[in-house]
């Protein structure tokens, strides 16, 4: 048996007028389906692919756009309360310094001298610490009791939880005065980027 050989010219010179112009548009579009399969149709595909790959990370970067807003006001809020939160960053005894230094500056801004400082426990409780200090201190007695209430009203919140007060000496408008003051820190997780806002 022979084999059979395909010859498009012989074909296509046989065919009438019509025939000839159905065969050209069947090749036509033979070629043009084998170019879509080949190269069009994967260009498309990977278009597709990169356009929903850049839509994908269109709607990554305004997720990432409104946590940064978020973090920015929480930090804010976070800075506004930050004297009454335990982050960790600081040791007791750095805690305990900056308790005494400011106890000092209040008495100062009221003329009261301290005399005595006694840092004392710390307490520790589920959700905060409690920093406790006695202080003997002389003033005037409007000084001292102005001096206590900037203590209470301070945003390191104090509290003092007991005072001894009674003249320096006999027919003296100085008085003397023994303060037990205690501060709450609240335990607090450590918000970075809190340094970079204003």
């Amino acid at each position: 048996m022979k084999p059979i050989k395909f010859n498009p010219e012989a074909i296509f010179f046989k065919l009438s007028g019509p025939g000839r112009i159905l065969f050209i548009v069947t090749v036509v579009f033979v070629m043009m389906a084998l170019m879509d399969r080949l190269m069009i149709g994967p260009y498309m595909s990977q278009m597709q692919y990169m356009e929903a790959e850049t839509k994908a990370q269109r709607e990554s970067i305004k997720r990432s756009k409104r946590i940064i807003a978020f973090r920015d006001s929480i930090s804010q809020e976070y800075a506004k309360y930050s004297t009454y939160l335990d982050s960790g960053e600081m040791t007791q005894e750095q805690i305990i310094a900056a308790l005494l230094k400011k106890i000092e500056t209040l008495a100062g801004q009221q003329s009261v001298t301290v005399t005595n400082i006694r840092p004392g426990d710390v307490e520790e409780k589920p959700i905060y610490r409690v920093y406790k200090t006695s202080i003997d201190c002389e003033g005037k007695l409007g000084n001292i009791l102005s001096f206590i209430n900037l203590l209470e009203q301070s945003d390191y919140l104090f509290q003092v939880e007991r005072y001894t007060m009674g003249p320096k000496s006999k027919g003296s408008d100085i008085a003397k005065s023994t303060l037990d003051i205690a501060r709450t820190l609240i335990t607090a997780e450590k918000i970075d980027g809190l340094e970079e806002l204003p």
